[in-house]
């Protein structure tokens, strides 16, 4: 397989495009050979369809990857492709969709709904060959994210808004951001999850009405559906940790112990005891103010 021309990258983006688009730009970004393989990222620029990064290399079959989205480097979109190549060359005995999972959510604990619903999306693309079968791992990528969007949302989340459908994932999920991550400390944070919540179901939409995908799309879908749930599990984690917000008033650490937790008789947190391990100054945390 030889190195690839501007013409090649050009005329498979326009092939992959679903809005019939025209390559503008597209230019080497960035050269790899770490792993022993000649790799390249083009940055590519088209008319309609928004921005790509495109992998290719020796040995390497080629793919795009959306920019401004999930994929917000060169780094990123190389890391993400050789992991995929790196995937496939595995036997089918070495395949686990468990160990996806978890590699996906860096170990997250997930709710058992959406852990049966990623097993099954994660299941189907070992053995996903035809068009058909990457259509439908779009189809079940959006039921997944449906389910996540009934887990993360309450209906007091709308406050005076209309309730969203039931359906509606994207509006659940604006609303359950804006409610547990609120005030200006997380402005950045909050921006970062809207765009891959709003990319990811996107793309699971587009890969449903795909007549041209792949094995990568299809792979990349699943990849940002089981990542999405991995964030919002986590964002639930924070939330529901206090431990985590705090830091040691004297040397600002993190790494600290809990002494003792004062609870009500209903079980509330009024107070909780902390010792740091980098100082050892204790101090206490109160939850009733």
């Amino acid at each position: 397989m030889g190195k690839r021309t501007y013409e090649d990258v050009a005329k498979y983006v326009e092939w992959q495009s679903q809005h019939k688009c025209k390559v503008v730009s597209a230019k080497p970004e960035q050269h790899f050979d770490d792993l022993g393989v000649d790799v390249t990222v083009w940055n590519v620029k088209t008319d309609t369809d928004g921005a790509w990064w495109v992998v290719e290399g020796d040995t390497v079959p080629m793919n795009l990857y959306p920019q401004g989205a999930y994929y917000f480097g060169t780094d990123e979109a190389y890391s993400f492709h050789m992991g995929i190549m790196q995937r496939m060359q595995a036997s089918k005995e070495q395949y686990n969709p468990d160990d996806y999972i978890e590699a996906a959510t860096l170990g997250a604990e997930i709710a058992p709904q959406l852990l049966r619903k990623l097993r099954s999306i994660a299941t189907l693309i070992d053995s996903a060959t035809e068009i058909e079968d990457f259509q439908s791992i779009g189809v079940q990528s959006r039921e997944t994210l449906i389910e996540l969007g009934n887990y993360i949302y309450a209906s007091h989340m709308a406050c005076d808004q209309e309730q969203p459908q039931a359906s509606n994932f994207k509006k659940k999920a604006e609303l359950a951001i804006q409610f547990y991550l609120n005030g200006s400390d997380n402005a950045d944070y909050r921006s970062i999850i809207k765009k891959m919540t709003e990319a990811t179901w996107d793309y699971a939409n587009k890969l449903t009405h795909s007549s041209s995908a792949t094995y990568y799309e299809a792979s990349t879908c699943i990849s940002l559906c089981i990542s999405l749930v991995g964030v919002y599990e986590n964002i639930l984690q924070k939330i529901h940790d206090p431990i985590s917000q705090q830091s040691c008033p004297a040397c600002k650490s993190k790494k600290l112990t809990v002494d003792n937790i004062v609870a009500d008789e209903n079980g509330k947190i009024n107070a909780i005891h902390l010792m740091c391990e980098e100082c050892e100054n204790s101090f206490v945390v109160d939850f009733t103010n």
